[in-house]
C-alpha cells in the first residue's frame, strides 16, 4: 500500500563526510547537489538538497562527497532524482545509508522496489 500525503516542497541539508556539515543556505550562498521528485519520472514536489559554497562532487563514485536524509514529511516518498554539481546519488531503505539501495545514478527516473522506501542517500 503506497501512503501519499501533500507536501511542499523542501529545503533539505547535506553532510559532508568526515563530520563537517553543509546547511542549508541562500540560494546564491549554496551549491544544488540533487533534486528529488515525489513522483516516477520527476514529477509532483521536489526535495532540494544543497551543499555549502560551490562545492561539488568529485564526479567518481569510488569515493562518497556527501550523504543526507530525508524530512519526516519525506520519509519513504521519493520516486526519482536528478543530481546537480558532479555528483550521482545513490539511495538507500534505511536511515544511515542502510537496507536496499540503488546504484549510483546522475539521473533515476524511478526507483522500482524502493519507490516510497528511500530514507537516506550518498553523493560522489
Amino acid at each position: 500500500m503506497f501512503k501519499r500525503k501533500l507536501a511542499a516542497a523542501v529545503v533539505g541539508t547535506a553532510a559532508l563526510v568526515g563530520g563537517t556539515v553543509a546547511t542549508a543556505a541562500p540560494a546564491n550562498a549554496a551549491t544544488v547537489i540533487g533534486i528529488f521528485y515525489w513522483n516516477s519520472n520527476y514529477g509532483g514536489s521536489t526535495y532540494t538538497v544543497t551543499a555549502g559554497g560551490t562545492t561539488s562532487c568529485t564526479g567518481t563514485t569510488g569515493d562518497w562527497d556527501f550523504t543526507s536524509g530525508f524530512s519526516s514529511s519525506w520519509n519513504d516518498e521519493a520516486s526519482s532524482h536528478k543530481g546537480f554539481a558532479n555528483c550521482a546519488i545513490k539511495v538507500y531503505e534505511n536511515a544511515g545509508q542502510g537496507g536496499a539501495s540503488s546504484g549510483f545514478y546522475v539521473n533515476l527516473s524511478g526507483y522500482g522496489v524502493l519507490n516510497d522506501e528511500v530514507t537516506s542517500a550518498l553523493y560522489s
